[in-house]
C-alpha cells in the first residue's frame, strides 16, 4: 500500500470540501491506495489526485464511466478508465522488493488505437494475463488509471488489482492499426542507432558485473547470440539481467529478442535489450554451434580459449586494494581434465560464483598466460571481463562427458578412515565432522623471523574422532564449539598414537550443507560416545576421553614459571570434588585464564590423567580439554558444596593424622609461631629461591644476578588441639589470611622499617588463638615427624 498521511489528506481536503464529506473522501483514498501496494513508484499525491479529480469542478475533468475511450482523449487523474487496441509491445516480467519487503513484479504493455498509443504498466495482481496475451492482439482493458510517468512525464495508464485484460476477435474495431507482423533481421544486417527484432542462438552467457557512476551502480550480464550471418553480443542491463534466471537462458537456447537497441562502438556492433521489447525463448531454426575445447595438455599462452575440467581444488577469497582505491577480490581455484591439471583465477564477482569441489566447470574466452608463484613460472587460466563460467554444464560430448565423470572421485572421507595409522603419511583428504574441542590461537615465531599461528581442534563424525591442526590464516575459523564443518584438502600426519590432519594454505574450511550433515550425530550424541565419565576416585594415571562432572571448592592464584626453552609459561591450580574425592587440577597456560568461581558445577572433558610421585592422581587441563559449566541437569548429579565438604573434608584430631592424608579439616590452637624470616626470596624468572650473597641476590638456576626478587610469603607454626601437637606451613594466600596482611603489606612494612622482624609481635599475637583449616598431611625425613601443609584458613580471634 503507499504511504499516505492523515496530515496530507486532511491537507488536500480543502480542494473539494465543498463537494464531499471528509469520511468519504478519506475512505475512498485508503481504498484506492490498496490497489497500488506493489507499484513502488506511484506516489501519495497521484493516488490523492485520483479521488481530488473525482470531485475537481475543473472543465477537463471526465465522469467515471465504463465506456471505452480513445487514447488519445484520457487525462491525467482520471480513474477506471476502460481503453481498448491493437497490442503493438510487451516487456519481459521484471521483479523487485516493495518497501514492505514482499516479492513484486511489473511489465509495460503498449497499446494502440486510431488516436495513438500509450503504455500500460502491470503490477503483481495481473501478471496472470501475460500468459493469455501476444504482440498483435486486440484487447480490451478495464479499470485503469491516468497519470504521468515519472521518468518521461508522459501519459501512461496503470493496472490496479481489480482490473482485467480481455482478447477481442480482430473485427471487433476495422478502425484499429494494422500489426505488422514481427520483422526478423539477420544479425549481419544490423545498422547502429535503429531497434530491431532477430532471432539467435545463445553461445556465451557472460558473469554479471558492475559499473561503478558517481551516482548509482549499474549492473550487466552479456550474452553472445549468433545466426547464420554473424554473431554479435546482446547486452541485458539492471533488471534485465534477472532474465538469465528468469527464462532459465543457458548455453545453445535459441530466442527471439523484440525491440532491441543497435549501437556501433569500440568497432564493432552490439544490441541492448530495452524496457518496452522482450526476449522470447523457443525453439527456432538456427545453425547448430559447438566450440573447440581446449585440452589442459596443450595449454600454452593464448587468448580466447575454452576450457572444461573437474574442480579439484578451491582456495579462499583474497580482497586487495586496487589503483583507484576500490576494493578487489581473486580467488584461485585448480581444474583438471584427462590430460592435465592447471589453476585458475578468478576476478571480483567471479569469486561470488557457488561451487564446489568436484563440480565440473567449463570457462569460455578466458586467456592463458605464465605467472611466477614462489619463484616458479608456470600456467595458469586468467578469466576476465569477456570471460564466461558454467557450473555443470550441459555435456553433448558423450565421450568427454564420461571422462569427467570418470575423474570426479571426490567424496567425504570417513574419520574413521583418515585415522589409519597403517595408511601413507601426507595423504591429501576432505573430511565433515563436528567441533569436540576447541583451542585457542597460539603464536608462535618461525626460524625466518617471521610469525606464524597454529589453533587445535578435534573433530568427529559417527565413526571417530581426530585431532586437527590449523596453521596460520585457516586458523581463523568462525565455527564453534559443537559446529559442523567441512575440510577440503587436509592432509594426515602421524601425531601421538594416532593420525591427525594438517589443515593449511592449500586447504579450505567451509560449512556443510544440510544434505551433507543429514546423518552427522548431535554435539550431544558425539560427546556421550566420546567420553566416558568417571568419578575423581575412579581415575587412573593415563586415562583419555575422560569426563569429568565436580565442584570447584578452592582457587589458587596464576603462578608465573619459566619452561627450559627460557619462555615464560604460567599454572593455576585449582580444587575440585565429588561425592568421591577432591583433587587438584592444575590449568596451564592458556587454561589459566578461565574464569572460575568457588562452588560453581562444572564438566571437564578430555583432561589429561597423570600420576603424580607419591601425591597420587594429578588432573591437567590444557589446550584439548573442554571445561565448561554443567547442564541444569549434570549439576543435579554434582552434590552442593557444603555436602562436599562434609564428605570429602573429613575432621581429625592431630593425633589420628597420618601420612598421605589429603584434604582434612584440622581445629586446633596455634602453640607456637614463627614471625621472622617470612618472605623468602623468588628469581623472577624462574620463580625459584634465590640465595643473598655480598652483592646481593643470585639465581642458580638462571645462573643471574637478582636486582629485584620476587617474595613468597611463608609462615610455619605449631598446633595443638589436646591430643597431641603437629608443625604446618602456611605458603601465600593461606599465610595472608592466617596474618591477617597481604604479602604486598608485610614488605611495605618492612621497607619502612628496615627490619624483617617487625612483624614478628604481631605474628607472635596469634599464640593461643584457634585455627580451622583444611591441609594435607605428609611425612618430613628431615624431623621425622608428620607436617600439614594449609589450605582454606580460618582464624577465630
Amino acid at each position: 500500500m503507499v504511504e499516505i498521511s492523515e496530515e496530507r489528506i486532511k491537507e488536500r481536503y480543502q480542494e473539494v470540501k465543498e463537494k464531499v464529506e471528509f469520511k468519504q473522501f478519506h475512505d475512498e483514498i485508503r481504498e484506492v491506495s490498496k490497489g497500488y501496494d506493489d507499484s513502488p513508484y506511484f506516489t501519495e499525491d497521484q493516488v490523492i489526485d485520483l479521488i481530488v479529480n473525482k470531485y475537481s469542478e475543473s472543465e477537463n475533468l471526465q465522469q467515471i464511466h465504463s465506456e471505452i475511450q480513445k487514447i488519445s482523449s484520457l487525462i491525467d487523474g482520471n480513474g477506471n478508465v476502460v481503453i481498448q487496441g491493437r497490442l503493438i509491445a510487451i516487456s519481459n516480467i521484471k521483479t523487485f522488493k516493495t518497501k514492505a519487503g514482499k516479492d513484486g513484479k511489473v511489465a509495460n504493455l503498449t497499446v494502440e488505437d486510431s488516436t495513438g498509443r500509450i503504455r500500460v504498466v502491470m503490477w503483481t495482481d495481473s501478471m496472470k494475463y501475460m500468459k493469455r496475451i501476444t504482440e498483435g492482439d486486440v484487447v480490451k482493458i478495464n479499470n485503469l488509471d491516468v497519470q504521468k510517468s515519472n521518468f518521461s512525464g508522459d501519459l501512461e495508464v496503470v493496472m490496479r488489482s481489480n482490473s482485467s485484460i480481455q482478447v477481442l476477435p480482430d473485427e471487433v474495431d476495422d478502425t484499429l492499426p494494422e500489426y505488422e507482423a514481427e520483422k526478423i533481421t539477420n544479425l549481419a544486417d544490423v545498422e547502429d542507432g535503429q531497434e530491431y527484432n532477430v532471432i539467435g542462438r545463445i553461445i556465451k552467457i557472460g558473469q554479471l558485473r558492475e559499473i561503478q557512476k558517481p551516482d548509482k551502480t549499474l549492473n550487466l550480464i552479456t550474452l553472445t547470440i549468433m545466426d547464420a550471418t554473424a554473431t554479435m553480443e546482446l547486452t541485458l542491463w539492471n533488471k534485465d539481467t534477472q532474465l538469465v534466471e528468469t527464462l532459465e537462458l543457458k548455453e545453445n537456447d535459441t530466442i527471439k529478442v523484440l525491440k532491441a537497441r543497435a549501437k556501433y562502438s569500440y568497432e564493432k556492433m552490439s544490441l541492448s535489450s530495452s524496457w518496452k521489447g522482450r526476449i522470447i525463448k523457443g525453439d527456432y531454426d538456427l545453425p547448430e554451434y559447438k566450440k573447440e575445447i581446449l585440452k589442459l595438455a596443450d595449454a600454452q599462452p593464448q587468448e580466447d580459449v575454452t576450457v572444461i575440467g573437474v574442480i579439484t581444488r578451491i582456495f579462499d577469497t583474497i580482497t586487495f586494494q586496487k589503483n583507484d582505491g576500490n576494493e578487489g577480490h581473486v580467488r584461485t581455484i585448480q581444474i583438471m581434465d584427462d590430460t592435465d591439471a592447471i589453476s585458475v583465477t578468478l576476478w571480483n564477482k567471479e569469486t561470488e560464483i557457488a561451487m564446489n569441489k568436484g563440480d565440473i566447470i567449463k570457462i569460455e574466452d578466458a586467456k592463458i598466460e605464465e605467472h611466477e608463484y614462489n619463484g616458479m613460472t608456470s600456467l595458469r587460466v586468467n578469466t576476465g571481463w569477456n570471460a564466461s563460467i558454467v557450473i555443470n554444464p550441459e555435456i553433448d560430448d558423450e565421450d568427454l562427458k564420461a571422462k569427467l565423470t570418470a575423474l570426479n572421485k571426490y567424496e567425504i572421507t570417513k574419520i574413521v578412515d583418515a585415522l589409519d595409522v597403517d595408511k601413507e603419511e601426507g595423504l591429501e583428504v576432505d573430511v565433515i565432522g563436528r567441533i569436540l574441542t576447541i583451542a585457542d590461537i597460539h603464536e608462535f615465531d618461525r626460524m625466518d623471523g617471521t610469525q606464524g599461528q597454529v589453533r587445535n581442534i578435534t573433530i568427529a563424525d559417527e565413526t571417530g574422532s581426530i585431532r586437527v591442526s590449523l596453521w596460520d590464516k585457516v586458523a581463523d575459523i568462525n565455527q564453534s564449539l559443537g559446529d559442523a564443518i567441512k575440510i577440503e584438502s587436509a592432509r594426515t600426519k602421524v601425531g601421538d598414537r594416532q593420525m591427525e590432519l594438517n589443515v593449511g594454505g592449500g586447504s579450505r574450511i567451509t560449512t556443510p550443507t544440510d544434505d551433507e550433515i543429514s546423518t552427522l550425530p548431535t554435539y550431544e550424541e558425539l560427546e556421550d560416545a566420546r567420553y566416558k565419565t568417571k568419578t575423581l576416585k575412579e581415575l587412573e594415571a593415563g586415562d583419555v576421553d575422560v569426563k569429568l562432572k565436580v565442584r570447584v571448592m578452592d582457587i589458587d592464584d596464576v603462578r608465573l614459571f619459566a619452561r627450559d626453552d627460557g619462555s615464560d609459561g604460567k599454572v593455576r591450580s585449582v580444587y575440585i570434588a565429588d561425592k568421591t574425592e577432591q583433587l587438584q587440577m592444575s590449568l596451564w597456560n592458556e587454561a589459566s585464564d578461565i574464569s572460575f568461581t568457588e562452588g560453581a558445577a562444572i564438566v571437564v572433558e578430555n583432561p589429561r590423567i597423570t600420576m603424580r610421585d607419591l601425591n597420587g592422581i594429578q588432573v591437567s587441563a590444557n589446550a584439548n580439554t573442554i571445561i565448561r559449566q554443567a547442564t541444569q541437569d549434570e549439576a543435579q548429579d554434582i552434590p552442593s558444596i557444603h555436602e562436599l565438604k562434609n564428605i570429602i573434608y573429613p575432621e581429625k584430631a592431630i593425633e589420628d593424622i597420618e601420612d598421605n592424608d589429603k584434604h582434612i579439616k584440622v581445629k586446633a590452637t596455634i602453640e607456637e609461631i614463627d614471625g621472622e624470616n617470612i618472605l623468602t626470596p623468588m628469581c623472577p624468572t624462574c620463580h625459584k629461591g634465590v640465595k643473598q650473597d655480598e652483592e646481593g641476590y643470585v639465581c642458580d638456576r638462571c645462573g643471574e644476578a637478582i636486582m629485584n626478587p620476587d617474595y613468597l610469603l611463608i609462615i610455619k607454626a605449631t598446633l595443638s588441639d589436646g591430643t597431641g601437637t603437629i608443625n604446618a606451613t602456611f605458603f601465600g594466600s593461606e599465610a595472608e589470611e592466617l596474618i591477617a596482611m597481604t604479602k604486598e603489606e608485610v614488605i611495605e612494612v618492612f621497607e619502612k622499617t628496615g627490619d624483617e622482624s617487625s612483624l614478628a609481635d604481631k605474628i607472635e599475637d596469634l599464640i593461643s588463638h584457634e585455627v580451622t583449616m583444611i591441609a594435607d598431611a605428609k611425612y618430613n625425613d628431615y624431623d621425622e615427624d608428620i607436617d600439614l601443609t594449609a589450605k582454606n584458613v580460618e582464624v577465630v580471634v
